[in-house]
């Protein structure tokens, strides 16, 4: 026989550093009416165990959010009271919540790439470097990291600029990068970078508050460097195939598949691949874009390389 539950209670309490929020959960729809300072009392224990007002409360279904109006210090301690609360069946809560609720050190910081921009393509070894900084550190500094691959395993550059952006140093060994002009000003990393590398690249930043509290990579971008003239390039690579022993490099023996770039093939599935070129491609005068910006080279049926 199943038993039905019925009273109304407090099932979890939910901390979040990154909206200054708690989120009582609860089994019902809560009351609204019945929720206040009064009801819902804070104290912090890092200040005396002094009650707090500086925060706003909200009803959303079964939720009561805690809104604080400042971010609290990471490890912060405060005591949850929660008492004479009723559900939307006038149900008052079944027991009275006293609990201690701490916010984890985490570092509420953000870094988003502004410049270069997502798939830009610069005709010059020196590239302006623009980063927005969201709730800035008090101390600590922010990381900056420039690689030729998206998963940073070679990583070209790291960048590092202190809490208060007046100091920029790179650890490039090869100096591939190296900073030429500091920009920053507040709320945003600016700086002009010298970049000795032709391709693709791909960028991406955080907030290091300490050793052990690091904030989260911002989205990564990816831009590309061409500073020698395309029309001094051999493209007659693509006269015959789209896969060659010059482009893709077969350290596992396998015959490559040779490819006509006008061909077409029926039964054609409806997916899509990648393929970095590791030079340029010089395009006709009539090429046109299809409608998301692309330019079709030809049609693909049967590529295959083999992955370790």
């Amino acid at each position: 026989m199943a038993v039905l539950y019925n009273q109304f209670g407090i099932i979890d309490v939910i901390s979040d550093l990154k909206t200054k929020s708690i989120v009582i959960v609860t089994n019902f729809k809560v009351d609204p009416s019945t929720i206040d300072l009064n009801t819902v009392t804070l104290y912090d224990y890092s200040a005396g165990k002094s009650q707090l007002t500086d925060y706003s409360l909200q009803v959303d279904g079964k939720n009561i959010i805690i809104t604080l109006d400042d971010y609290p210090g990471p490890g912060t301690r405060f005591y949850l009271k929660v008492t004479d609360i009723y559900d939307a069946l006038n149900r008052k809560i079944n027991y009275a919540y006293n609990d201690y609720v701490i916010f984890d050190n985490e570092v509420i910081t953000t870094v988003e790439v502004i410049s270069p921009g997502f798939r830009e393509v610069i005709n010059s070894n020196i590239i302006d470097v623009k980063l927005k900084v969201k709730d800035a550190l008090e101390e600590g500094a922010y990381k900056i990291q420039i690689s030729s691959d998206n998963a940073f395993f070679n990583t070209l550059a790291t960048i590092v600029c202190n809490a208060t952006l007046d100091e920029l140093t790179s650890d490039s060994g090869s100096n591939t990068v190296s900073i030429t002009e500091n920009k920053s000003a507040e709320g945003e990393i600016k700086f002009k970078a010298e970049i000795n590398y032709n391709g693709q690249l791909f960028i991406r930043g955080r907030a290091e508050q300490s050793e052990s509290e690091v904030g989260r990579w911002s989205e990564m971008s990816s831009f590309s460097i061409y500073t020698v003239p395309v029309d001094s390039m051999d493209t007659t690579f693509l006269d015959n195939s789209l896969a060659t022993f010059d482009l893709f490099p077969d350290e596992f023996n396998a015959e490559p598949l040779s490819i006509n770039a006008k061909s077409s093939v029926a039964n054609i599935t409806d997916g899509a691949f990648f393929v970095e070129f590791n030079k340029a491609i010089k395009l006709p005068e009539d090429y046109e874009l299809d409608e998301d910006g692309y330019v079709s080279l030809g049609i693909v049926t049967g590529f295959r390389k083999e992955l370790k």
